[in-house]
């Protein structure tokens, strides 16, 4: 069976108009419960729930408004969208503070009903999306506030950026004291063959990028010439990749970068939510001076972690 795409209450005083809102919905995959009256919808986001109210505003007894309130009672987060024949800039406003996203007015056609109600639904989802990358992010803030041990620390970053983003694989990598090579630091969700292919080289395209402090975005990276290992990226079945730079006093020292198993965009938001990550990684570097035996310059702390790592057999 087909997942649905959504769980939506319709309320509304009129039958056809609850028969018709029923019947486009459901042609576009949605599971839908119609109520009559306020205090029935009310009922029904008690028993289950929901992701959008569809509601008229004019009904007798409990009004549309008076439904919005009650229902953001019991759910803050269900999305509100009005129906309405009467549709007032007073009432918009009212809606709107309430916590209603968009209207509807009627009469109105399906494909008025399913444009408005997918885009409130992905503006649900982008919604979700980003409390949970806010949430997760402070899960692993906290988990490396709790040690000391700077691999511990990147194995982390790159769990936590796989498990916010939502990729396939993350890796860090930190250049050499020459700034020519690119080399894998942590990896998460990449296998050992992969991460194992070789450097990176600065001087190629992607790396040039990343080295004037910018971020790069591959969709395909069998075929994208910036890749330097396209080949070993089909058979690891990489599609995309994004590429932030590692920063240190406004100096670049690596890269962070994710991996995804199908084409894939990022948004600016996500985008930015790496560079966050980024950060963490710095200044856990950064910190790296009051518990690892280094000296006072970052080329000094460099040449020591990269030897560190190679003795500890970690690269």
């Amino acid at each position: 069976m087909e997942k649905k795409q959504g769980r939506i209450l319709v309320l509304d005083d009129e039958q056809i108009v609850l028969d018709s809102v029923s019947r486009v919905l459901e042609d576009e995959n949605y599971e839908v419960v119609t109520c009559r009256k306020g205090e029935e919808a009310v009922e029904a986001l008690k028993r289950q729930s929901f992701d959008i109210l569809i509601t008229d505003m004019k009904m007798p007894g409990m009004d549309g408004l008076q439904a919005m309130e009650a229902l953001t009672e019991v759910d803050p987060d269900l999305s509100m969208i009005m129906l309405t024949g009467y549709a007032t800039i007073d009432s918009a406003v009212k809606a709107m503070k309430i916590g209603a996203v968009d209207y509807i007015k009627k009469p109105f056609t399906p494909e008025q009903l399913s444009a408005l109600v997918q885009k409130v639904m992905d503006a649900r989802k982008a919604r979700f999306d980003k409390r949970y990358r806010e949430d997760t992010f402070e899960d692993v803030k906290q988990a490396i506030s709790s040690t000391l041990n700077l691999k511990e620390v990147l194995d982390l970053i790159v769990q936590g950026v796989v498990k916010v983003m939502k990729v396939k694989g993350s890796t860090l990598s930190l250049l050499d004291k020459n700034r020519e090579k690119l080399r894998v630091f942590a990896h998460h969700g990449l296998s050992k063959n992969y991460v194992d292919k070789g450097p990176i080289d600065s001087s190629k395209s992607m790396g040039e990028v990343i080295l004037s402090g910018k971020h790069v975005w591959v969709k395909d990276a069998a075929s994208d010439p910036r890749v330097q290992y396209p080949r070993e990226a089909m058979r690891e079945g990489v599609a995309s990749i994004l590429s932030v730079p590692l920063i240190i006093r406004n100096k670049v020292i690596g890269a962070l970068r994710v991996y995804t198993d199908e084409p894939r965009e990022f948004s600016q938001e996500e985008i930015d939510f790496l560079y966050r990550f980024a950060e963490q990684v710095a200044m856990a570097i950064q910190n790296a001076r009051s518990y690892e035996d280094v000296k006072d310059e970052y080329e000094a702390l460099r040449d020591d972690l990269w030897d560190h790592f190679d003795k500890s057999g970690l690269l």
